[in-house]
């Protein structure tokens, strides 16, 4: 089905894994949220399918601040990473999102051994990226939806994968 004028769509553009290295519990905030750091460690971000320009990095480091509503439904989470090309050009990723809490979400969140991977679906993010390399500077120009979930490997290391499509402005005149 066409999407119907004046409605965005979206381009399939980016796919980023990279290592949760932590979990790091803030205690009750003033918002009367729970904060949590996760600082995530070296990764990966290329571009998928026909996207441009074509990207290539390497994760390096970064955090997400997860802010876990009082009443334990919902997080709200605030990233800001940073990735490099293989000729040493970095940029930086921010993005903003909303997570559901529930019995698949929380206990990988939280940092609880006993937890499992949680799949697509629990969670979306809008996403932009800072780089004035000739090369790339494009994306800045360019906002992104996301959809992520988190693998825990067998040998216990957080993985977030996330999905990342290009938000395109809809047309036409109705």
């Amino acid at each position: 089905m066409a999407t119907p004028a004046g409605f965005p769509s979206l381009q399939p553009a980016m796919l980023i894994r990279c290592a949760l290295t932590g979990f790091l519990p803030c205690g009750d905030i003033y918002t009367g949220s729970t904060l949590f750091g996760l600082p995530f460690g070296e990764g990966s971000l290329v571009s998928v399918g026909d996207f441009e320009p074509k990207l290539d990095f390497k994760m390096r480091n970064g955090q997400d601040w997860f802010r876990i509503d009082n009443d334990k439904k919902h997080a709200r989470a605030t990233i800001s990473g940073m990735a490099v090309d293989a000729e040493g050009r970095a940029l930086r990723c921010v993005a903003e999102g909303v997570f559901d809490l529930n019995e698949h979400t929380l206990p990988l969140i939280t940092g609880d051994a006993a937890a499992k991977s949680i799949p697509f679906g629990h969670a979306v993010e809008i996403m932009r990226f800072e780089c004035g390399h000739e090369e790339y500077k494009a994306i800045e120009n360019m906002l992104f939806a996301s959809s992520l979930r988190l693998v825990k490997e067998e040998s216990g290391e957080i993985l977030a994968e996330i999905a990342i499509s290009r938000i395109i402005s809809g047309t036409g005149q109705e």
